[in-house]
Formats: C-alpha cells, structure tokens, sequence
C-alpha cells in the first residue's frame, strides 16, 4: 500500500518539512530564513491545533502532517503583508488535514 502524501510533489520524509523541501515544493530559490521561520511557525501551529503534548517527532513521521505544513507555509509565504485582507485564516486543505491527524495520533504517544 503506497504512503499517503496528499501532493504528487511531496518529498517522503520522516523528519519534517525543511527548507529545500520548500523551495523545491514552492519552485523558489532562496529565502532560506523565511521559510525556515515559516516552517515552524506552520510546526508549532499545526501542533497546538492538535495536541501540543505530543512530541513533534511523532507528528513529522506523518506524510499528511508535513503535507499540512507545506500547505500552510505555501499559504503564508504567498501571502505575507495580505494577510489582514483575508477572509480566511487558515487554508480549508489545512484545516481538513488538521482533522485527520487528530485521529491518527490518538495513543500514539505512549
């Protein structure tokens, strides 16, 4: 059965969203520190939305919780500075994604 990653592009990682995973992803070069400091804000947001006493390696071992980063780095990162103007927060595919993983950690953490 083949790994779920919601996204012909996504990279098969177990450690998490990096940034070249990002500009290969998003087609850019640069903006190394932007992204990083996106990266994990879209960790630590994605996690508390779950459950923040997880360990993070928990969730980078999901192919849907890195999808659901890159989804919200891609969000923020084409939208800087027009964020005020947004009628949404948060992607749909993110929330959505959001959902899932809340199942799929259930007792995973001991």
């Amino acid at each position: 059965m083949a790994e779920e990653t919601n996204s012909p592009r996504a990279p098969s990682t177990s450690t998490g969203v990096t940034v070249g995973d990002m500009q290969e992803y998003l087609a850019i070069d640069g903006d190394d520190d932007v992204l990083k400091s996106l990266i994990e804000y879209a960790e630590e947001d994605a996690r508390g939305s779950i459950d923040s006493t997880i360990d993070i390696e928990i969730y980078r071992k999901l192919p849907i919780f890195n999808q659901a980063i890159r989804t919200l780095v891609d969000f923020n990162y084409y939208n800087r500075g027009a964020l005020s103007g947004q009628q949404i927060a948060y992607p749909k595919s993110y929330q959505y994604m959001l959902n899932k993983i809340r199942w799929k950690v259930v007792g995973t953490d001991g």
